[in-house]
């Protein structure tokens, strides 16, 4: 099993496959807590659990993003040589000396 970096998460899981299922998770948190099935105390830990589940499963994504949009990031960097590059009419497998 491979291991997934933080400053490579973005590029390995698709983003929204990890919006829609915390999306869902919070969703379905909120429903329980508004549903009359289940005794007051497990509907509320039920729904504490699935709302803790769903921001948990986020959070990665964000610290991803944040880390990739500083100016110093690798990401950052590559769209900046990318940049000069389209500029200065090379392509991006060409080297300039």
């Amino acid at each position: 099993m491979s291991s997934i970096s933080l400053n490579k998460f973005g590029e390995n899981v698709p983003v929204t496959s990890i919006v829609a299922i915390s999306q869902a998770a919070v969703g379905f948190g909120v429903g329980l807590l508004l549903a009359d099935k289940l005794g007051r105390t497990a509907r509320q830990r039920t729904a504490l659990a699935l709302i803790g589940a769903g921001a948990a499963t986020i959070l990665p994504f964000v610290a991803g993003i944040i880390s990739n949009a500083s100016p110093e990031s690798s990401r950052s960097m590559q769209r900046r040589l990318a940049s000069i590059r389209r500029d200065t009419g090379l392509s991006n497998g060409e080297e300039a000396y």
